[in-house]
């Protein structure tokens, strides 16, 4: 290798260092100049110059975008000049005025005027996952609202905000609605919490009156204890005075009139102390009937407060369109599925479901027409899947199947079957035939990952047959 390919050589490698990964192109041209100069014998001077015109080529449209950059930048900060506003400092339009010519001089003004200068959002720069995680947001939205509202929604506030988030708003609009749903949450929690508060005091309301009728019947049994001692007292003393006076009478009449005497002592003593018994007894009667009618209260009330409970769990966990589980009650079936599989080392497939073009539904033939879609795909999803497989509404328009023992070719066979039945289901709006088809993406359960990772991947594998072109089904990682 001669001297000067040598020098070329080493030129070109250092050059390739100094800019690599600034373009691609231009890394590729630079590779085939450091090819050409690898030749051990003579250069091959064609590859070589046309390598070398190459990347003086791409050098040159690097520098003229470079340029092109630098000069919309200083347009912009001219504007920024030409302001009259209080804001701009002196030395920063002075620094503008200089009008530097290196890029490096133009980023360092960029960090400077970043802070002061407004641009207005483009309305279509949100994109389609932005777009996507919108949808979803209203979507948990609804179904939240709408379930708090079958728990109770007197004055409508819940289904009416539900209404607001149908039309899915921007996201400034969505925060607010956010903010507005989140103290509706905190009113009705507080609602529930006041109704919690009073039914714990008549509970304790109850039980003091329990103990205080228990206290009584106790000091009732003390009183017959006492009752009793005195008893026995007075009789221990007529009987006393009985064999005195059988010890001192002197004749029959006399021993007769003490007897009867004492005999009418005795008797008094016990019916006294036999009234006293019976009113006794009588209160404790009383008490003990009053006791049992607050425990029988007490009980309804426990009866009544575990049925409720129960018919609110019930209804928390489901969704009150479809009647389908919904997404918290989906969380716990997950839960357990993991558990097995882990544990049997069982296959285990999750697909995610969503309706394609379903706002177009629901602006065109309006949200009744939509929840009625939603109905019905529900139950006809139901009717193409086993007894053990488990299908939930996570909001808005997106299901989730659950296929327990299945793997994954097994699992992207029966969500195919569901969606080849759906697309084939007739539906009318308006006297019109309509088309109804979903996309959805089929993840394996992997050992050891958790229940987000699970769903993220079978969520990437929807937005591949959303981004594929719709009705499809696509596994992840496939």
């Amino acid at each position: 290798m001669s001297e000067i390919q040598d020098l070329l050589r080493r030129g070109v490698l250092d050059l390739s260092f100094m800019v690599r990964g600034i373009d691609r192109e231009l890394d590729e041209t630079l590779d085939q100049l450091k090819l050409a100069l690898r030749q051990r014998n003579d250069l091959d001077v064609d590859a070589f110059g046309k390598a070398l015109e190459a990347t003086d080529k791409r050098f040159d449209l690097i520098e003229s975008r470079t340029e092109e950059g630098v000069s919309q930048l200083y347009s912009l900060y001219q504007l920024l000049v030409d302001t009259d506003d209080e804001r701009v400092p002196d030395s920063l339009i002075r620094h503008l005025n200089e009008r530097s010519p290196y890029v490096q001089d133009a980023l360092s003004l960029a960090h400077q005027i970043h802070p002061l200068v407004s641009v207005p959002a483009d309305p279509d720069a949100d994109n389609s996952t932005l777009i996507r995680l919108r949808q979803k947001l209203c979507s948990r939205f609804i179904t939240l609202l709408r379930t708090l509202a079958i728990l109770g929604d007197e004055d409508g506030a819940l289904r009416a905000l539900a209404a607001r988030l149908e039309p899915i708003p921007d996201w400034s609009t969505l925060d607010v609605l956010a903010a507005e749903t989140i103290m509706l949450i905190q009113t009705r929690l507080n609602q529930e919490k006041g109704k919690f508060e009073y039914y714990l005091n008549e509970l304790n309301a109850k039980l003091v009156a329990i103990n205080r009728l228990i206290g009584e019947d106790q000091s009732a049994v003390s009183d017959l204890q006492i009752l009793n001692e005195n008893l026995n007292a007075n009789v221990d003393h007529q009987l006393e005075r009985v064999r005195s006076e059988l010890e001192t009478a002197t004749d029959m009449h006399a021993l007769r009139l003490a007897m009867t005497h004492s005999m009418d002592d005795l008797l008094g003593v016990l019916g006294e102390f036999q009234d006293q018994v019976k009113t006794s007894l009588s209160a404790m009667h009383q008490r003990q009937a009053e006791l049992t009618e607050q425990l029988t209260s007490l009980q309804a009330d426990n009866q009544k407060l575990i049925e409720q409970v129960n018919q609110e769990r019930e209804l928390s966990l489901r969704d009150p369109l479809t009647q389908l589980p919904n997404r918290q009650g989906f969380d716990a079936r997950l839960a357990e599925e993991i558990a097995r599989s882990e544990r049997y080392q069982q296959p285990c497939c999750v697909a995610l479901i969503d309706i394609d073009l379903f706002k177009t539904i629901n602006d065109q033939y309006g949200h009744l027409a939509g929840d009625k879609v939603l109905k019905v795909l529900a139950k006809e999803m139901r009717s193409q899947l086993r007894q053990s497989d488990y299908l939930a509404r996570f909001g808005g328009e997106e299901f989730v199947l659950l296929l327990p023992q299945t793997p994954i070719d097994a699992g992207m066979q029966a969500v195919e079957k569901m969606r080849l039945h759906i697309s084939q289901c007739p539906f009318n709006f308006q006297g019109k035939p309509v088309q109804i088809t979903f996309s959805a993406g089929v993840s394996a359960y992997r050992n050891g990952e958790s229940a987000d990772q699970w769903l993220h991947r079978a969520d990437e594998a929807l937005y591949a047959s959303k981004d594929a072109g719709r009705n499809r089904t696509t596994p992840a990682d496939g």
